[in-house]
């Protein structure tokens, strides 16, 4: 039983790790597409109007 428990948490560990990597991805995306739009510094990631 431990061990199965132990299996599925590694398990999980992996899968939250490659989502991080994809929400990573993704937040990329987005401040590419705000940055090609005209940003107003609302996201954060520029800083702009710092609101």
């Amino acid at each position: 039983m431990e061990k199965e428990l132990l299996e599925k948490i590694e398990k999980l560990e992996k899968r939250v790790a490659e989502l991080e990597k994809e929400v990573g991805y993704i937040k990329e995306d987005i401040y590419e597409f705000v940055e090609d739009e005209e940003c107003d510094g609302h996201c954060g990631h520029c800083g702009g109007c710092e609101e």
